[in-house]
């Protein structure tokens, strides 16, 4: 067999031998959040494992003997029960190849409807917590993973994905990295943002939602959006990141505005006396551009590309403040 489970299939081991392999290689289920609970992991409301049907498929299919497939079904039915009405991902063997890491995991449905999973982000860390691996799994060929049903999956991770090699003997954790949800980020959160409206908002957090999370060490600016202003100008839609572990304030903002030709349209700076982006968030802000300070005439907002400069961060003794310069 591909997967190498020749310590547990084929051999004379007892039960009880298995249930310590179990222990040794099982890894913390997580959950891709179908109920709609900000911490399904944290659910008292559970379905019990033997309730949920164990079905071959893909490389599993008609590879297994009967006894290979009843120790499946064993160990199946070993795994702790699986928080109901959501679907949860359940590592229980890992192994070390020459192409690359492998890991195997149950896919549980635990919901009273058939799930059809179409991309699955996945990513691998190491015990302190770094992720050394990141890939998206298509899994529209194994089809629908019907209701109450509990399906043996194999993620191979090869060594050219890495972002880093780890050891051999490192031991690598699997689990699913969804987008951020926008429950999360809730209008309340963005309720100073100098002029945006809630509509708009919630357009924008619709559209940032894949790179509104704050990257861990690091502070960037991205433009959303250019829209003309309510009394002429511009509308600059700023995104501003901080991955730093201390709340930033940004004192100045410069941005810079061309056609699609390269042609300047503006040039610009905001001093800021109250924006400020707490550690590990993000946060909206909108600038105007007023209609003086455009250079180019009859220029319109589809036309343009706004940018701005790497931050520069200055500090001083009383807080840490972001001088965009």
């Amino acid at each position: 067999m591909s997967w190498l489970l020749e310590n547990w299939f084929g051999t004379e081991e007892s039960l009880e031998q298995v249930r310590e392999d179990i222990r040794e290689h099982l890894q913390k289920e997580s959950y891709l959040g179908v109920s709609g609970l900000d911490r399904p992991e944290q659910s008292a409301n559970r379905v019990d494992s033997k309730e949920l049907s164990v079905v071959l498929h893909g490389p599993w299919d008609s590879k297994l003997d009967d006894m290979e497939e009843e120790l499946l079904e064993y160990i199946h039915d070993q795994l702790p029960p699986v928080v109901r009405d959501e679907v949860g991902i359940t590592p229980f063997f890992t192994n070390v190849t020459p192409e690359g890491y492998l890991v195997l995991a149950f896919l549980r449905n635990a919901c009273d409807r058939d799930i059809l999973l179409q991309k699955l982000p996945l990513v691998l860390t190491t015990p302190d917590g770094e992720v050394v691996a990141r890939k998206t799994f298509d899994m529209m060929p194994f089809g629908i993973l019907g209701k109450f049903v509990s399906r043996p999956s194999e993620f191979m991770f090869r060594w050219e994905e890495f972002t880093r090699v780890p050891e051999q003997e490192v031991p690598l954790t699997l689990s699913y990295e969804g987008k951020p949800k926008k429950r999360e980020l809730t209008p309340e959160k963005y309720t100073d943002t100098n002029g945006l409206s809630e509509q708009d908002l919630g357009k924008y957090m619709e559209h940032a939602e894949d790179k509104i999370e704050a990257i861990p060490g690091q502070v960037d600016l991205q433009v959303l959006d250019i829209a003309a202003g309510d009394e002429g100008g511009l509308k600059i839609v700023v995104l501003f990141r901080n991955g730093l572990g201390k709340r930033l304030e940004f004192t100045e903002v410069p941005i810079r505005i061309h056609d699609k030709q390269g042609r300047e349209v503006a040039r610009v700076r905001y001093e800021l006396s109250n924006l400020r982006v707490d550690p590990q968030s993000s946060r909206m802000w909108t600038f105007y551009v007023p209609e003086e300070s455009i250079k180019l005439k009859q220029v319109s907002p589809e036309d343009c590309v706004a940018y701005i400069p790497q931050p520069q961060q200055s500090k001083d003794n009383d807080t840490n403040k972001g001088l965009m310069q």
